[in-house]
């Protein structure tokens, strides 16, 4: 039987694949990979995650606010991810979360937009794509307080007993 599989996790949207795009999809559906979540990055890219999406059967757009890129973000966006939620198709909000691993980046301000991402994810009935470098502990005592929620946590680098 041949694997049957969904990548959670790929940015096929991002300009390091446009020169040979169509040729990795390929690649990826000759090893089995019959989905691919593209989580997005930052507001000004949701367009483009959209209409890569839109172009490949096989890639489903995740709309959201990656904690790396804080400095991106202005609060308006929140507001903005309501609306693509509610007027474009997606199958989760993501890419979200804490980064503790990049120093300089505020924790108070990575805080309130995950938690704002988590309520809508909940409203929308949404899973969630979940960035947790260095912050696993903080990360999951906020999703507790959003539970029933359902989606992926990557970039996990805590312990066994995490």
């Amino acid at each position: 039987m041949a694997l049957r599989l969904v990548d959670t996790h790929s940015h096929f949207d991002v300009d390091a694949f446009d020169p040979d795009r169509n040729a990795a999809l390929a690649r990826a559906m000759d090893a089995g990979v019959l989905a691919q979540i593209v989580p997005a990055i930052d507001a000004d890219g949701w367009p483009r995650l959209r209409d890569v999406c839109k172009a490949e059967p096989g890639l489903h757009a995740a709309y959201g606010l990656h904690p790396i890129y804080l400095p991106w973000h202005r609060r308006e966006h929140l507001d903005w991810l309501k609306t693509w939620l509610d007027t474009e198709p997606c199958v989760a909000v993501g890419e979200i979360g804490l980064d503790y691993y990049v120093e300089d980046l505020d924790r108070g301000e990575q805080q309130h937009y995950f938690e704002v991402q988590l309520k809508l994810a909940r409203d929308f009935e949404l899973p969630v794509v979940v960035h947790a470098r260095r912050a696993f502990d903080a990360v999951i005592a906020t999703l507790r307080r959003f539970m029933p929620l359902r989606g992926v946590v990557h970039s996990f680098a805590g312990s066994q007993a995490q």
